[in-house]
């Protein structure tokens, strides 16, 4: 009996398991694969600056070197503008400490007159309850600790992860074709340029939309005039990057930051508005225009996918799961077997007469990158 003649039971329990140690293996060998999937994101980022670089006589390992020298420069110089915020920020913490006790009296007085539980009885609860906490909080300070090691561990071995894939781009494309089928070479090239053009104007597009968020949101909060406006503008947009989580988390903390520094509720509200309006220009303006179809997801699918992965991976599953699951769709999209699955993830084309796609723009993307690609 062949797979294709088994009951359907016996056909879903051996996909379920096949799923069940997929998910096992992607868990246990996280601290690999996170920064291993990083490095395939920026290898495909910086593959054309190698290229360019190679094309003006720069030996090969050579311009792969200047490459991940550049794009450290780029991060590095990020992580020290975020110290310097963060710096400043705790420089002026004294001050911030003496309006949040303020805060937290009125709080604690606003209880006892509304449930009559006098600050005594909170302070018993409150003493309580951290005592309680106190073993199981420095298991997980100590876990996350740990875990925190490991990754940065792994993480330095992302510039190795890309100087060899790009050094041996060729070798690996060459993997590619002798594991395809003979007459399905040309189309697996297709789904790996593909692939590599998703994963590059979703990095793209999204540090630009960092960019330019950034901009508005620290303009808005310097016109308000909250303290650390910078800091908590550019937070605002590099936490935008998770998605829907990430926007929430985002607002949240310059309208904590407004809260606790201004009595009027008012001021509150209004920061509060920018980040509403700052999120509205970003969701209809911004990010369809500068990220685009890059990962063409319906919102059902990306949901689940932002789930899955935080489940799975926590926090760098959640920032790298529409880039993935954007990848997975274009092999799906090229695969007969798993098409239908495709389909399921994506969101709804309109094709003409043809059978071309409508939208112009994506049609001249894919034909100026990919010539002779059925689009």
């Amino acid at each position: 009996m062949t797979v294709s003649e088994q009951p359907f039971y016996v056909q879903a329990t051996v996909k379920l398991l096949l799923l069940a140690l997929v998910i096992a293996f992607l868990i246990l060998a996280e601290n690999i694969l996170i920064p291993f999937t990083i490095a395939v994101f920026f290898t495909f980022l910086l593959m054309p600056v190698s290229q360019k670089l190679e094309n003006w006589h720069f030996p090969k390992a050579l311009a792969i070197v200047v490459s991940i020298i550049l794009a450290l420069s780029i991060f590095i110089a990020m992580i020290y503008f975020l110290y310097a915020q963060v710096i400043s920020f705790v420089n002026e913490w004294p001050v911030l400490e003496k309006t949040l006790l303020v805060k937290w009296e009125n709080f604690q007085q606003f209880i006892s007159e509304t449930f009559h539980i006098s600050r005594i009885e909170q302070k018993a609860w409150i003493t309580t309850k951290i005592k309680e906490n106190a073993s199981t909080g420095g298991v997980l300070v100590l876990g996350l600790f740990s875990a925190t090691t490991s990754f940065l561990a792994s993480f330095a071995l992302i510039p190795i992860y890309i100087f060899f894939l790009t050094f041996y781009k060729d070798k690996l494309k060459k993997f590619v074709i002798l594991i395809a089928k003979e007459d399905n070479n040309d189309q697996a090239i297709v789904v790996v340029k593909k692939v590599s053009l998703v994963s590059q104007r979703y990095i793209m597009g999204i540090s630009l939309d960092i960019l330019i968020l950034s901009v508005i949101n620290c303009t808005g909060f310097l016109v308000m005039g909250l303290p650390h406006a910078i800091l908590f503008g550019v937070l605002a947009s590099m936490l935008n990057i998770i998605p829907y989580i990430g926007v929430l988390i985002g607002s949240i903390l310059p309208i904590t930051m407004a809260f606790l520094t201004y009595d009027s509720f008012s001021y509150t509200l209004g920061i509060a508005a920018v980040c509403v309006v700052t999120q509205f220009i970003d969701g209809n303006f911004i990010t369809p225009n500068v990220v685009g179809g890059s990962v063409s997801i319906n919102p059902l699918a990306a949901t689940l996918a932002l789930i899955a992965s935080s489940l799975i991976w926590g926090i760098p599953g959640m920032i790298l799961c529409l880039p993935l699951t954007g990848m997975a769709k274009v092999v799906c999209d090229h695969v007969d077997s798993l098409k239908p699955y495709g389909y399921l993830l994506g969101e709804e084309v309109n094709y003409n007469e043809q059978g071309l796609i409508q939208d112009k723009v994506v049609r001249k993307f894919w034909k100026k990158k990919l010539p002779g690609t059925p689009v």
